[in-house]
C-alpha cells in the first residue's frame, strides 16, 4: 500500500509539473532554434561608449533621459491630443509659470511666462510653487501657492483664463454665497491663517457627482508637515467646516504622532507628507497619495492612504500580518524602496534615478499615466529636477500600482503610437518554467528587497526552455521589450531568438550593460531587452533561452496593431 501511495504520489507532482510547463502544447520544430533571417531590426543593447544611448523610433517609444523638461512639481494637462506641463519654473526661480506642450513626449515646445505676478497683487513676485490646472464650465483655473507681501506666510492662490496658456486673470468676482472675491487684493484661500502655518501643494478633485475637493500640505512649525482637505462649493468658494487633517508622515492614522511606525515614510528629521493627488479606484475607493522624505533625498517617494470618501478617514495598508512578516514600505506606489540614507541599498541606485516624487496622474487616451520629477543628477540632488512620466495601472482589487521610475526606453500610450500591448491578451505556453503565467501579468517586480516581491517573476530552468504566446488574432507587429529579473543574481544576459515565424526572427537580443551597476551587483528595475522593427504580420511568437543555471523574467510587452 506504501508502495502504491509513493507512486500514486510521483505521478500526481508529475501531472503538476507538466500541467504547469504544458511541454506539449509548444511543438518540438518550434523550439528548434531557426537558422536565417530576413527581418531587419534594431537590438537596443547596442552602444557605442556606455553613455550615448541609441537612438530609437520616437513614433513608438519614449524614454526618461531627465534632459528635456526643467521643471520640478509637475502637473499634465491634456487637451485635444496636446499635453500641457506646468511646475514650478527654474528657469527664473520660481518668479513666474512657464508651460511647456508635448504630443508625444519626445518633443517639446516652451511657453514662458503664462503667469506673472501684476505689480498691484497682493503677493510676492517670486516663490510661485506647483501650479495645477482645472478646467470648469469652459474656463480654465490655475491653482498655485505664493508668500505674501503683508506677512510673508504661503496662501493658496487661483487665477483664470479662457485658455490653458492663458492669460491668467486675478479672479473678481461674486462667490458661491454671493460675495465678492478680489483675488488682486486678498489670496482666495486664507484659512491657514486661524493655524498660523503656510500652506502649499495644492490638488483640486472633482468627483463624478460633481463634488469638488481641495486638498494641500500644511507646513508646520517643528519638524513636519501634514495632508488636509475640504469640499468646496465652487473652484473660489471653500467649505471650511469640512476642513479635516488626512495624513500625517510616518503614521498610520492623523490622530498619532511621533510613533515612526511607518518608518519608511519619515527617514528625514523634518518629516514631509507633501504634493497630495487624488485617485478615484474603479473600486469606487478613494487613494489620497502624496510624497514623502524631502526633495532633495533620494527617497522623495509616493506613498498613499485609502478610504471610501474623499474626505476619509484614510488608512494606510500595514497589517499586523505585514508586520510580523517582515514586509516594509506596503504603501508605496511609486519611487524605490530602500534602507536609510549612505546604506548599501541607497548606494546600488547610484545612475539610475534619485527623488522620484512630486507626482501628478493624467491620461492618454484609457490609460492612466503617473507624471514625476527626478533629480537630473542620478545620483543626488545638485543639477535640479526633470519631467519624467510612467504608467499608472489597477490589480484586480482595484489597488492603484505603478511601473518605474524607468530608465530603458518605454512604449508610448496606444493613443499616442497607435500600438497596444498585445501580450496582455495572449495565450501563453512554456517548456522549462515556473510560473509562466507571470509573464503577461501586467506586473513589474522593481524592489528585490521587499518580501511581498517575491515568487511574483518567472523562473527559467537551467539549459533550454521557452516561451510562446498566441495572439487572440493576428497584428501588425512593431516591436517588442522583455523585461529583465529585479534580482542581479537571478538576471539574464541573452535571448537566443525570438521567433514570429514567416523568417521574421530576432538572434541573440542582448542586454543593456549600462542599466547594470556592477560594483554594486545590482540591476537597474524596470530594463528591459528591446528590439524594434518595421510592422509585420504575425498570430504568435516563440522565445528561447539558454542559461546555464536559470534566470528570472519579469514581463514581456509586443507592440501590435
Amino acid at each position: 500500500m506504501k508502495k502504491l501511495f509513493s507512486l500514486a504520489l510521483i505521478l500526481c507532482m508529475l501531472f503538476s509539473v507538466a500541467a504547469c510547463n504544458d511541454s506539449s502544447s509548444i511543438s518540438k520544430k518550434d523550439m528548434k532554434r531557426p537558422s536565417s533571417t530576413s527581418l531587419e531590426y534594431i537590438d537596443h543593447s547596442a552602444y557605442t561608449d556606455g553613455e550615448t544611448h541609441p537612438d530609437f523610433d520616437t513614433a513608438k517609444w519614449y524614454r526618461n533621459d531627465l534632459t528635456e523638461v526643467p521643471l520640478p512639481d509637475p502637473y499634465v494637462f491634456e487637451v485635444d491630443g496636446t499635453y500641457y506641463i506646468y511646475g514650478t519654473t527654474d528657469r527664473t526661480g520660481s518668479a513666474c509659470f512657464d508651460c511647456w506642450t508635448t504630443t508625444d513626449f519626445n518633443e517639446y515646445s516652451l511657453l514662458k511666462n503664462v503667469y506673472l505676478v501684476p505689480d498691484e497683487c497682493w503677493s510676492k513676485k517670486s516663490g510661485l510653487f506647483a501650479p495645477e490646472m482645472l478646467y470648469y464650465e469652459g474656463e480654465y483655473w490655475l491653482y498655485f501657492s505664493v508668500e505674501s507681501k503683508e506677512n510673508d506666510r504661503r496662501y493658496i492662490h487661483v487665477v483664470k483664463s479662457d485658455s490653458p496658456t492663458g492669460p491668467f486673470e486675478q479672479v473678481k468676482q461674486e462667490n458661491f454665497f454671493g460675495e465678492m472675491v478680489d483675488g488682486m487684493k486678498s489670496p482666495i484661500f486664507r484659512h491657514n491663517d486661524s493655524i498660523g502655518l503656510g500652506v502649499l501643494d495644492q490638488h483640486v478633485f472633482v468627483d463624478d457627482d460633481g463634488s469638488m475637493y481641495m486638498y494641500y500640505s500644511v507646513y508646520a512649525t517643528g519638524d513636519s508637515q501634514y495632508i488636509v482637505g475640504f469640499e468646496m462649493y465652487d473652484p473660489i468658494t471653500p467649505n471650511w467646516d469640512t476642513y479635516k487633517i488626512l495624513v500625517r508622515p510616518g503614521e498610520l492614522t492623523p490622530d498619532t504622532k511621533n510613533t515612526k511606525i511607518l518608518a519608511w515614510e519619515a527617514y528625514q528629521d523634518f518629516e514631509v507628507a507633501e504634493g497630495p493627488f487624488m485617485l478615484k479606484s474603479p473600486n469606487g475607493k478613494y487613494y489620497l497619495t502624496y510624497s514623502v522624505n524631502h526633495y532633495p533625498d533620494r527617497y522623495y517617494t509616493v506613498c498613499y492612504a485609502v478610504s471610501d470618501s474623499p474626505l476619509g478617514d484614510y488608512t494606510k495598508p500595514y497589517t499586523p500580518e505585514q508586520r510580523k512578516n517582515g514586509e516594509t514600505w506596503t504603501n508605496l506606489l511609486f519611487g524605490f524602496a530602500g534602507g536609510m540614507k549612505h546604506s548599501t541599498t541607497h548606494t546600488q541606485w547610484n545612475g539610475f534615478m534619485s527623488g522620484t516624487a512630486h507626482h501628478c496622474f493624467f491620461k492618454s487616451g484609457d490609460q492612466w499615466m503617473i507624471g514625476y520629477h527626478a533629480h537630473r543628477n542620478r545620483d543626488n540632488s545638485d543639477s535640479g529636477r526633470m519631467f519624467g512620466m510612467d504608467y499608472l495601472f489597477f490589480d484586480e482589487q482595484g489597488v492603484p500600482y505603478c511601473e518605474g521610475p524607468t530608465y530603458s526606453i518605454q512604449p508610448l500610450p496606444e493613443a499616442i503610437s497607435g500600438y497596444k500591448n498585445i501580450a496582455l491578451n495572449a495565450t501563453v505556453k512554456a517548456v522549462n518554467v515556473t510560473n509562466p503565467e507571470r509573464i503577461n501579468d501586467n506586473y513589474i517586480v522593481e524592489h528585490y528587497n521587499l518580501v511581498q516581491n517575491e515568487d511574483k517573476e518567472v523562473t527559467l530552468g537551467a539549459g533550454e526552455s521557452y516561451i510562446e504566446l498566441v495572439f487572440d488574432k493576428e497584428y501588425n507587429i512593431g516591436g517588442i521589450s522583455i523585461y529583465n529579473s529585479a534580482w542581479y543574481e537571478k538576471m539574464l544576459d541573452e535571448i537566443s531568438f525570438i521567433n514570429f515565424f514567416n523568417d521574421n526572427v530576432i538572434f541573440n537580443l542582448g542586454f543593456c550593460m549600462p542599466y547594470i551597476n556592477e560594483d554594486q551587483s545590482f540591476i537597474f528595475p524596470s530594463s528591459a531587452f528591446t528590439a524594434e522593427f518595421n510592422e509585420f504580420k504575425a498570430t504568435r511568437v516563440v522565445i528561447g533561452f539558454n542559461t546555464t543555471s536559470g534566470a528570472q523574467l519579469n514581463e514581456i510587452k509586443i507592440l501590435g496593431r
